[in-house]
């Protein structure tokens, strides 16, 4: 007869932390070097009886531990809420800030502005020393997010600089990312 056994997952799923399981618990009593299916792992999984588990999880020890770890949990949640929050106000209060004003350039020699380059590039180095000058707002925002806010306000300013020159939309979206490059 086998004895009954759990993995440290089977422990997570029963509101074990893994600071729980190495304080009470301690060494584990067993490892298995194949999963449930037969299949092999690259790390043994640690495997603890079940008697013992079921006699700790019945001391005060672990009631007070396990309202630790929710505590802390609760605590973990809550801080990452309020973290995505503050991101999302930053990003809100960037994508609120004004853009630079289109000035439109004189062109020279009958040059439509649509098929002049400098007339963007003009535009996109001026957007360019402003997303500079406002880069503080977004500092602690990840990285994936300010390069979409960056990317949101350049198309808000090409809409601006499109409408300035009374273009129609005649620019594919690549040029755009291309023109800017890596904005985060």
């Amino acid at each position: 007869m086998t004895t009954s056994v759990l993995s440290v997952q089977d422990l997570k799923a029963r509101g074990w932390s893994p600071t729980m399981i190495r304080t009470l618990l301690g060494a584990h009593d067993q490892e298995r070097t194949t999963n449930r299916l037969g299949r092999g792992m690259d790390k043994p999984a640690r495997l603890y009886q079940e008697a013992r588990v079921m006699e700790l999880e019945a001391t005060e020890a672990f009631m007070q531990a396990r309202e630790r770890a929710e505590a802390h949990r609760a605590a973990m949640v809550k801080a990452n809420q309020t973290r995505q929050a503050w991101q999302a106000e930053m990003v809100a209060r960037y994508e609120a800030l004004p853009l630079p004003q289109v000035q439109v350039r004189p062109l020279a020699g009958g040059v439509r502005p649509s098929t002049d380059p400098t007339v963007w590039q003009f535009h996109v180095q001026r957007f360019a020393r402003w997303q500079t000058q406002h880069e503080s707002v977004m500092s602690s925002v990840p990285a994936a997010a300010r390069r979409a806010a960056h990317q949101r306000m350049l198309q808000r300013y090409r809409g601006e600089v499109d409408q300035a020159y009374g273009w129609v939309e005649c620019r594919e979206p690549q040029y755009l990312s291309a023109s800017m490059g890596d904005t985060g």
